[in-house]
């Protein structure tokens, strides 16, 4: 179990070491996010269905780890397993220029994302552990800015390194950034942690039960968007606008970073009903924005709009997920939770690809508007009773 001091500071040098550890490994995560797509495609003449599966194959592996991850965090604890992936996944840059086929790089990306769900597992397990209780949706979001703001620049800087196809100094720009995190990681005081004794494992351990229907909810959510995190830049040069692929991340990063902003405020005050409401109906409209967005205008605000609906839906579901289990379940939370999010995400890559083959994109957007306005109705019918049922105050 967790032991906490009754600490009601927010902005500790624990926070903000975190903080900034996890800004910088998701930065080199996301210097791939843009620049993967155009390598398979330009260097291993991949198709779009190949770099979907790849592009899955990612999130797939941090789906399997993430239930294993967070039974370890509750049992074994939280310092060793975070320092630990997080080497591991930056040492895995390194082998990218040796990977140039596909069977090569397939494994590859399934081994960093074991290392890279492992570790954001850890990261905000640990982040729960060290926010104030009435300060948690707060902390959760001031927390995901980290993802934001390395959301808003990691794919503009990915794409400034990679140039005219410079992929080697890319993966060894990404490696360096990442080991950076690591130095921060060091200087965290991990709160202390007392292993439980005789733990009995079970398979029902690997899943937070009461957390089910919040992660089902980000499943949905997420797959409406893993399409578009996967084939922005492809869909861009469709439309002639691949120059400004790298202001489409920037731009929907600022509006995820306004809204984390006041998000986790108004859940402390008032609960996930009506921001969730309004970042679900967010995410929709940007989709169907996007979906017809062959100029300039329409496809940067279709960023900001889905930026502005995703800032209020993961911080306002993760809370909802860690607020309706007890203090030594949180990793299995956590895995829970952010196992939606992957699930989600790789499954809208894979089905984008599939789809956009004989439907083209946009149409492919279009259906992704509509199963984001589902999540909705999930959130409203499944997710939100079952809350105000099992909530929490620990």
């Amino acid at each position: 179990m967790i032991t906490q001091k009754n600490n009601k500071t927010l902005f500790s040098q624990n926070f903000i070491h975190l903080t900034i550890s996890v800004f910088l490994i998701s930065t080199a995560f996301y210097f791939l996010m843009p620049t993967l797509p155009v390598y398979l495609e330009e260097v291993l003449h991949a198709g779009k269905q190949e770099v979907g599966l790849i592009i899955g194959t990612y999130t797939l592996a941090a789906l399997l780890v993430r239930p294993i991850s967070g039974y370890a965090l509750d049992t074994l604890g939280r310092k060793w397993i975070f320092l630990t992936t997080l080497s591991l996944f930056s040492a895995l840059f390194l082998i990218y220029p040796f990977a140039v086929t596909l069977l090569p790089l397939l494994i590859l990306r399934f081994l960093h994302g074991l290392n890279w769900g492992a570790s954001t597992t850890a990261g905000f397990t640990l982040v729960v552990d060290l926010v104030p209780v009435e300060k948690r949706g707060r902390g959760i979001s001031y927390f995901g800015l980290s993802f934001t703001v390395a959301m808003s620049i990691g794919p503009v800087i990915g794409l400034k390194v990679m140039g005219e196809n410079h992929f080697t100094a890319l993966f060894l720009v990404a490696g360096g950034v990442s080991v950076l995190g690591i130095l921060m990681a060091s200087l965290v005081k991990y709160p202390a942690f007392k292993r439980p004794e005789n733990p009995v494992f079970s398979w029902k351990m690997l899943i937070a039960r009461q957390s089910v229907p919040v992660a089902l909810n980000m499943l949905i959510l997420a797959a409406s968007y893993g399409g578009v995190l996967t084939f922005i830049t492809l869909y861009a040069k469709e439309n002639d606008l691949n120059s400004y692929t790298g202001w489409f991340f920037t731009i929907t990063a600022i509006g995820t970073a306004l809204t984390r902003v006041f998000s986790g405020s108004l859940f402390d005050r008032y609960g996930p009903t009506w921001i969730s409401v309004f970042g679900m109906i967010a995410v929709s409209g940007g989709l169907l924005l996007l979906a017809h967005a062959p100029v300039l205008s329409f496809f940067l605000i279709s960023g900001f709009v889905i930026g502005v609906g995703f800032g209020v839906i993961f911080p306002t579901l993760q809370t909802m997920a860690n607020n309706v289990v007890t203090r030594d379940r949180r990793g299995a939370a956590n895995s829970t939770f952010l196992t939606g999010l992957d699930l989600g995400i790789g499954l809208g890559s894979v089905l984008t690809g599939v789809l956009s083959e004989p439907l083209g994109l946009a149409w492919t957007y279009n259906s992704a508007a509509l199963l984001a306005f589902s999540g909705l109705v999930f959130f409203l019918v499944v997710s939100l009773p079952h809350y105000m049922k099992f909530k929490q105050d620990q």
